[in-house]
């Protein structure tokens, strides 16, 4: 899996859309689903030609090897990455609808997105050549921390440079913590980490779904004086922050120690 072309993935629609942000929404659905259907025909063509044939055979290896049990020692790291769902998903979905309500032209608010993938996709590149002897684990409690710093910017004080800050704390982030979470899953169960990952994915689906349902679920209620998109920033804040310190320390308390002499 390409985790760099998430990021430019981003970072080329954000552009679209932050150029065009003058045209109809209707003429921007059309130039979006004009380069999906570019990228598919692209990874068509450049799909193997003979994966096709050899899909049985690997389907029957994996048949016959046995599926080891997920077991309720991986549950911190499902809670983990759900958590990491919901907490980037607020942020993701509702920097640009923060930065309209600061200034109303489409070329401003509209900066969030590209700012947002571009530094995904510089991410992905510093993490494979810089961390790349580093414990998984810790670096994705170093990076679901950094995110609850980006998600919890936004709070402390309503600016377009704050916004933008939290874009690229967020955005330089999500693909990294995708990155370690994914390959930690693996480390714990090297035989056959599917299962593992299939419930990784089901639970960052479930928070994905949540951030943007709390949102409308608070709608137009107050508490405290914060707003809808305040409230579910602060609580991805809370919970990011909560399961950095607890990937950590748990990272600390499973290192091998060494012996003294």
């Amino acid at each position: 899996m390409d985790l760099h072309g998430v990021g430019l993935g981003i970072a080329v629609t954000g552009v679209m859309t932050w150029l065009g942000g003058t045209q109809a929404a209707g003429v921007l659905w059309v130039e979006l689903g004009l380069l999906a259907i570019a990228g598919g025909l692209y990874v068509m063509w450049h799909l193997p030609r003979h994966s096709a044939a050899s899909a049985p055979s690997a389907i029957a290896v994996v048949r016959k090897r046995p599926a080891p049990s997920v077991g309720s020692g991986n549950l911190g790291v499902v809670l983990c990455y759900s958590a990491f769902g919901f907490g980037y998903i607020v942020p993701a979905t509702f920097l640009p609808t923060m930065a309209r309500q600061l200034v109303s032209d489409p070329l401003v608010f509209g900066l969030t997105w590209p700012i947002f993938g571009t530094a995904a996709a510089l991410s992905v590149a510093f993490a494979a050549h810089r961390l790349h002897g580093w414990s998984r684990r810790k670096v994705w409690a170093i990076a679901q921390g950094v995110m609850a710093v980006g998600t919890l910017l936004p709070l402390l004080q309503p600016a377009l440079w704050v916004l933008a800050a939290s874009a690229v704390l967020v955005g330089g982030t999500f693909m990294v913590t995708t990155m370690a979470g994914l390959q930690l899953a693996r480390e714990r169960m090297p035989a056959n980490p599917t299962p593992l990952l299939a419930r990784m994915t089901a639970g960052f689906a479930a928070g994905q779904i949540a951030g943007p349902l709390l949102v409308r679920l608070i709608g137009d209620t107050r508490v405290a004086g914060w707003d809808a998109l305040s409230l579910a920033s602060a609580a991805a804040s809370l919970l990011l922050a909560t399961t950095s310190i607890w990937l950590w320390r748990d990272g600390i308390a499973s290192a091998p120690k060494q012996q003294s002499t």
